[in-house]
């Protein structure tokens, strides 16, 4: 029996105990393994993954174990037919000829072959488009700036609950970003790859999409290599059992955000933190010293007769001051730890997280030398005596105090000029 006429023997078999007829990749598959064929040249030539060719071949194999009554793999399949044929295909085709007789006569038959070849005429047609259909999407894809991708849900067959997801379609750009080449990247799963496996919210995130069937967006941030981090925009909709992803790099969009944001709290003057900075930060870190039972400080620096007149060569002057002591701040306090912001017009503050309180003493101590080293001829030329007066705050956060006390406390001890 040549390869038509086998297919042939197998679809009618399939169809008197299935009632189906052979899908076009299943007949694939039978070609293949007729000819002793590897699965990767059927999912080369119909763009589909390994993976999808292996699970479709499962199926069949199992199926025909069942009908023939032995077990049916690639390998075997020869030795099995050969061994069925003499006795099944004319059992199997004078039973089909007795259905078909039994419904209409010979001619219907010979239509229902004729119908049979027109069908598998048509599906290598549409196997044709669906290819250039196919190489199409992909250049189409491809050419996106964006990361376009359509992932599979994967759902426990008894509790419904979501497992997992699968990549059915992916363009350049989202293999990429998932280290992965375009062919390797198709048929594998969401939580075996390492950025979901770092980020477990995107997996939460395109939970929700399916169960809320609502369009969705998540900002993600990822670390590329070593400190490198690029920040992007996931889209996501759901279609069903697929959703639908689209990946947009905005890590340059996020850095001018966060020079903005730089640039709004820094003064011009100090080229240091502002007030607003200040307050923002300490309310922050008292929350997670809270969280972390940590201790967080305070150091407050008062500028003793530093008086401000507009439009005279004292306030001028007094502002060439304001820039040399920020100075003595930035060179003392360089820590990531440590923040420095001008609190009031002639007061500086530093906050300190989780840092031991001799430590705390020590910079204050040191800052303190260093504002004596200042060399301010105008105090003298002006009368003024200039000096720092310093006032440390030191507390483990809790729920019943806010972040007012550190400040209460620390205002209270500068209040005694403590020097």
């Amino acid at each position: 029996m040549c390869i038509e006429e086998i297919l042939e023997f197998i679809e009618i078999t399939i169809y008197n105990n299935a009632g189906r007829k052979l899908t076009a990749i299943e007949k694939e598959i039978l070609k293949a393994a007729l000819q002793k064929e590897a699965y990767t040249s059927i999912a080369g030539n119909c763009h589909l993954s390994l993976g999808h060719i292996k699970d479709v071949a499962y199926k069949l194999w199992n199926e025909l174990s069942q009908i023939l009554g032995e077990k049916v793999t690639k390998s075997n399949l020869r030795l099995v037919l050969a061994k069925k044929t003499s006795l099944s295909v004319m059992n199997t085709l004078t039973q089909a000829d007795s259905e078909i007789v039994s419904y209409e006569d010979i001619e219907s038959k010979n239509n229902y072959i004729l119908q049979l070849q027109q069908e598998i005429q048509g599906l290598k047609q549409t196997q044709g488009i669906l290819y250039k259909s196919h190489t199409f999407l992909e250049s189409l894809l491809n050419i996106s700036f964006d990361g376009i991708a359509v992932i599979q849900v994967l759902k426990d067959s008894n509790t419904e609950k979501i497992i997992d997801f699968k990549f059915l379609i992916a363009n350049y750009v989202i293999s990429k970003l998932f280290y992965n080449s375009y062919e390797n990247l198709v048929g594998n799963l969401l939580l075996q790859n390492k950025i979901i496996q770092d980020n477990p919210s995107l997996f939460n995130f395109l939970v929700k999409v399916v169960e809320t069937q609502q369009p969705l967006y998540q900002e993600l941030q990822i670390n590329i290599i070593d400190d490198i981090q690029n920040w992007y925009k996931i889209t996501a909709v759901s279609l069903g059992d697929e959703i639908i992803l689209t990946v947009r790099n905005i890590t340059q969009l996020k850095l001018l955000e966060m020079e903005l944001v730089r640039q709004v709290s820094i003064e011009a003057l100090t080229n240091i933190k502002n007030r607003d900075r200040f307050d923002e930060y300490l309310s922050q870190e008292w929350q997670r010293s809270e969280q972390k039972k940590q201790a967080i400080s305070l150091i407050l620096c008062q500028i003793n007769n530093l008086k401000f007149d507009q439009n005279s060569d004292a306030d001028t002057k007094n502002h060439e001051l304001l820039i040399r002591i920020s100075l003595i701040f930035n060179n003392s306090i360089k820590n990531t730890t440590f923040f420095v912001g001008h609190y009031t017009e002639n007061q500086f503050a530093v906050v300190l997280v989780h840092t031991d309180l001799d430590r705390v003493f020590s910079i204050a101590q040191l800052i303190q030398s260093e504002f004596e080293k200042l060399n301010m001829p105008h105090a003298l030329q002006f009368n003024q005596n200039l000096s720092m007066s310093v006032g440390i705050a030191n507390m483990i956060p809790t729920k019943q105090l806010g972040a007012e006390a550190l400040i209460i406390a620390a205002e209270a001890m500068l209040s005694g000029n403590w020097v």
